[in-house]
């Protein structure tokens, strides 16, 4: 998808980086960034799973996430940050995300695969090169949810097409297809 001719809008939900602003508009893409973990170390403090259950908390988070117009992205970057995610938030989130991505547009999504993990470390994300991708420390281990193929079929359902990949380390990557 990267290396087309045309210049596409990327959204990194992992935060503004150097590497992965060099790494993309390498390609002649811009890119935008949201830090959907940022956020919700703001709004959620130490329990994020714990803390969107309060409904002010829940409405705070989704005012401050994915605020771009509709279909202003071609691709987004969303790493793992949806599985610290519990209904209805999750829902809403995946729905906003949707709304922002133009039709066509791919999604790379990170879910942990070890199912009997209660919490898991919190990762920003930063491309090194296009092999290689850099998992960087964020905070205390949080807990999260474990999604089986089903559920991130359930999650992604508006999606013209969902694609599963398990990788080393655990995690589950998923191509989402709006």
């Amino acid at each position: 998808m990267l290396q087309t001719s045309e210049a596409l809008s990327i959204l990194d939900m992992s935060g503004a980086s150097q590497a992965n602003i060099s790494f993309i508009t390498g390609f002649g893409h811009r890119i935008s960034s949201d830090d959907i973990i940022g956020t919700m170390l703001q709004q959620f403090g130490n329990d994020w799973f714990e803390n969107q259950q309060a409904a002010s908390t829940a409405h705070r988070f989704l005012e401050q996430t994915l605020t771009f117009p509709e279909a202003t992205f071609d691709g987004a970057l969303v790493w793992d940050a949806l599985q610290f995610l519990s209904s209805p938030v999750l829902e809403d989130t995946v729905a906003r995300l949707m709304r922002v991505m133009r039709p066509g547009a791919l999604m790379l999504v990170f879910f942990n695969a070890d199912e009997k993990a209660t919490r898991i470390p919190v990762y920003n994300y930063r491309i090194q090169d296009a092999k290689t991708i850099l998992q960087i420390p964020r905070g205390s281990p949080q807990r999260c949810q474990c999604f089986n193929i089903r559920m991130l079929e359930r999650l992604f359902e508006g999606a013209a097409s969902v694609k599963f990949f398990l990788t080393r380390d655990h995690l589950r990557e998923v191509i989402v297809r709006r």
